[in-house]
């Protein structure tokens, strides 16, 4: 804010003092200064700029090594620097997840100069290209920069490769496995019912194929692309992050819900089958199949496939144009049975004859496409309130309304537009009132996951599970009804005393996020447990049975 005689500086900022546990923190700050032809130092501030510019840490010539063992990180200084460990050197961890924050380095005396050995952090996933670490002794700060024996050197890449490439196929893995996710099936059948009216033409199967995975990997892209670019301004979002949003998830609400009236016949966009593309296609099946692929990304987004978790964790972590080639990757991988059907010889053939039995079909697929209205207006009731979902099951009655004055064609055409228009500009331009999460109940097997109950629990010893879910995630649901919610399960926790975390993501956590991200992953599910003092925390499957919770909470705590 600059006026005649001042200038104001505001800023905001946020941020996390760990040391046992991480107590966040935030304020907003301004000042002022005044303006003047000339620039003088303020003789007020003189002193603290001095002792400012003096605590700055100097970088130390020449690298530090590090070394890696199954639960310690040693760190070798450069030859000629040897502080003396009795004389009050504090050690600070600059690069991360990668020692414990919490344990104070064990020094060494080599023949070659002082070594620190310190406990791998909990969080450690892999070994870095570089870690940095400062040794602080009152106003003197040494930054070093430390290079594994095996990474290479600042300008090769031969270490980043292998990783990247098992990412991709992790990706593309991860892809295909969506296809199984009933979230995508309203769209597979769309499409396959334009290659089955197709005919098994495999010219046109393959033009639409291409144009279908263009939709599908452009929009993987473009979510990527934003995802990016808000991580870098600082926001802590994962995979996922727009179903964190009200507004979208009304959005998908009123997708699914004009997809299922017009599947039951309602109205109709267009004489073929493959309507909803061809609404925006005008007639042209190249658009419609692109779109309808822009349509396959968007009903993806809330689930988590098996490899799709640590491919999404590297490519967070990656530089942007990898991070876009695993999310590209992704794409390709849910647009490939589609892909396939134009490109693999007898593929197309052995897809059903159109025949009447194909308008029953649709018209039977209008239920499930309801049931998945009626799961996102839940998600859409647990992120703001009951009254704001009521607001929200107005409007699709709103929306049926306009619908069907639409169909009748005629004078009703425009008041059938306004309905329209009305119904959806409501929920999605009116702000909905935020519900706090809601407490558990007193017999409930879990209780809140906070940082600081999880190293509470841990400090006491105790075994934990740590469940990371959120509303939207089909997975996760999943999971909780077939592993997390049986008689079995409470019986395995009574019996080791395991101590039942959950975090829940419906909404933005930025806790949540950053401790997705120690374990290396940008979305739910992610389930954790914690054995016992001592032990490593052991990650579970992203599908679960009531087997394998077992066999891992009988893990020995000792």
């Amino acid at each position: 804010v600059i006026d005649a005689a001042s200038v104001t500086l505001r800023a905001r900022a946020d941020w996390l003092i760990c040391k046992v546990e991480c107590i966040p923190g935030d304020g907003e700050y301004a000042l002022t200064l005044p303006v003047a032809d000339a620039a003088e130092p303020d003789v007020r501030w003189a002193e603290d700029f001095a002792r400012a510019e003096r605590r700055q840490p100097v970088r130390v010539a020449g690298h530090a090594a590090v070394s890696f063992t199954d639960e310690t990180v040693e760190l070798r200084l450069p030859a000629g620097l040897d502080p003396a460990p009795d004389s009050g050197w504090v050690f600070f961890p600059a690069t991360a997840p990668v020692v414990s924050n919490t344990a104070a380095p064990r020094w060494l005396e080599t023949g070659e100069g002082a070594a620190l050995v310190l406990p791998k952090s909990d969080y450690f996933v892999a070994a870095p290209e570089r870690f940095e670490f400062l040794l602080a002794q009152g106003d003197t700060g040494l930054l070093f920069s430390a290079v594994p024996a095996a990474a290479p050197d600042a300008g090769g890449r031969g270490a980043a490769a292998p990783g990247l490439l098992v990412a991709l196929g992790l990706a593309l893995l991860g892809g295909l496995a969506l296809n199984l996710m009933p979230c995508v099936f309203p769209v597979l059948f769309l499409k396959a019912a334009g290659a089955i009216e197709a005919g098994g033409d495999r010219a046109v199967l393959r033009r639409h194929g291409l144009f279908y995975t263009a939709g599908v990997v452009a929009s993987f892209l473009a979510v990527a692309g934003l995802l990016l670019a808000l991580r870098a301004s600082g926001e802590a979002l994962g995979w996922g992050f727009q179903l964190q949003s009200p507004a979208f998830v009304a959005a998908l609400v009123l997708l699914f819900f004009v997809l299922a009236m017009n599947f039951a016949g309602l109205f109709e966009f267009g004489g073929r089958l493959a309507g909803a593309g061809q609404r925006l296609a005008q007639g042209h099946g190249d658009r419609a199949a692109f779109f309808t692929g822009v349509l396959a990304c968007l009903v993806a987004s809330p689930c988590t496939a098996p490899f799709m978790g640590v491919a999404l964790g590297v490519a967070l972590a990656l530089p942007a144009p990898a991070a876009l080639a695993i999310f590209a990757a992704l794409g390709l991988g849910l647009a490939l049975p589609i892909l396939a059907l134009g490109w693999v010889p007898g593929l197309a053939q052995r897809l059903p004859r159109p025949g009447p039995w194909m308008e029953t079909f649709r018209r039977a697929l209008a239920f499930p496409l309801l049931l998945t209205v009626a799961w996102l207006l839940w998600v859409y009731g647990e992120q703001t309130s009951v009254l704001a979902m009521s607001w929200l099951l107005a409007a699709l009655v709103g929306v049926a309304f306009g619908l069907w004055l639409l169909g009748a064609r005629g004078r009703w055409r425009i008041p059938g537009y306004v309905a329209l228009a009305l119904s959806i500009a409501v929920p999605l331009l009116r702000a909905p009132e935020v519900s706090a999460p809601a407490a558990p109940a007193a017999a409930a097997l879990h209780e809140p996951w906070t940082p600081a109950r999880l190293a509470e629990l841990r400090t006491e010893g105790h075994p934990v599970l740590v469940n990371m879910t959120a509303a939207w995630c089909i997975t996760c649901l999943a999971n909780e009804r077939v592993a997390l919610s049986s008689p079995a399960f409470a019986a395995a926790l009574e019996a080791r005393g395991v101590r039942y975390l959950k975090g829940d993501w419906t909404r933005r956590d930025s806790e949540i996020t950053a401790y997705l991200e120690s374990f290396g992953r940008s979305g739910v599910p992610l389930y954790v447990f914690y054995p016992g003092p001592g032990r490593d925390p052991v990650v579970l499957p992203q599908l679960l049975t009531v087997e394998i919770v077992q066999q891992a909470l009988a893990t020995p705590s000792y």
